[in-house]
């Protein structure tokens, strides 16, 4: 399926892909939500084949996405859930974060979908970025999504983008958890309806992240270390310990530690944050073998291996200074 950003929304600088509708700054989330084409709802109905009781409730139930109001489409079959499933609507979703940019401490600043709908995602931008060495910039970023298909939770996930070659960093909470999770059930809106422990999580998350930034950027990097490093991230398979080969991975990272431009800032060339941001550099904008539509590189960095590899990558730079994340 063809990908999905052309009726992407978004703030401020176009997008990587060069698509989607641009907003004003501080817009409410009904208002994003129709400019990034995600004003349809979704709607439960017993599975074909399903058990029904007397009270005429189903053991399963397909989701499906509904026709927008005026439109010529068609119902589309996201999954098949317990009924222990609770939708929630893009609407409800995307108001969660309303309060937040009300009180100024957030804005909108992209949304979209991935495939048919089957996950709907906002990135909100969050005030007060930090400096991890001079002239080295990273912005802090809440990334809600919603899945439709049963296979998630909602889930709130602590992001940066570090602002001189627009990396995405993927961080954690302090128990090592990788996103803030709702599930869908009936209790869901109580969970949805805590901002300020998702705030005082969110803080905690920044903070932490850049004291870690910090202390990375102190430590240098010796072959050597570069070379435990990697192991963590991409270890060595048994045949290439025996053969005393690497992994091609290794020498496409440690290229791009040693060249790129943004790598070789003063404080950064040669670090331990050098050589993490080496690592989210290559898998954020590394090809692959065939085709990857914008689709498959959001899922991949954002959701996807990617954003589990950029993550392993921090956790064993953590541990390689002595902090925990």
């Amino acid at each position: 399926m063809p990908a999905n950003v052309e009726s992407m929304a978004y703030y401020g600088q176009v997008p990587w892909h060069g698509q989607g509708t641009r907003v004003a700054k501080n817009i409410r989330s009904r208002a994003m939500i129709q400019a990034a084409g995600l004003d349809w709802e979704v709607d439960m109905r017993p599975a074909r084949g399903a058990i029904v009781d007397k009270k005429g409730e189903a053991n399963r139930y397909e989701i499906i996405r509904l026709p927008e109001s005026g439109k010529p489409e068609d119902e589309i079959l996201f999954g098949v859930v317990s009924n222990r499933y609770e939708p929630l609507q893009n609407t409800e979703a995307f108001a969660f974060f309303d309060p937040i940019v009300a009180e100024g401490k957030a804005y909108f600043e992209t949304a979209g979908a991935l495939g048919q709908g089957e996950r709907v995602w906002v990135m909100a931008k969050m005030p007060g970025a930090f400096e991890v060495v001079a002239g080295d910039v990273c912005d802090k970023y809440l990334l809600l999504s919603n899945s439709h298909n049963g296979t998630g939770s909602v889930i709130v996930k602590f992001t940066s983008v570090r602002v001189v070659c627009q990396n995405t960093l993927m961080l954690a909470m302090e128990d090592g958890q990788r996103a803030y999770r709702v599930r869908h059930s009936k209790v869901m809106s109580d969970r949805l309806n805590d901002l300020s422990d998702l705030i005082a999580t969110a803080q905690n998350v920044y903070l932490s992240a850049e004291t870690l930034f910090k202390a990375m950027a102190q430590v240098q990097v010796t072959s050597k270390l570069l070379a435990s490093y990697l192991e963590e991230i991409f270890p060595r398979t048994a045949k290439q310990k025996k053969e005393n080969t690497l992994p091609p991975k290794w020498s496409h990272v440690a290229e791009v530690f040693e060249t790129c431009d943004d790598l070789q800032l003063k404080g950064v060339r040669g670090t331990l944050w050098g050589a993490y941001n080496a690592v989210t550099r290559f898998e954020d904008y590394r090809e692959l073998r065939g085709e990857e539509s914008a689709d498959d590189r959001l899922s991949r960095t954002w959701f996807g291996s990617s954003a589990d590899i950029k993550l392993t990558a921090l956790q064993a730079a953590s541990r390689m200074v002595g902090r925990k994340i």
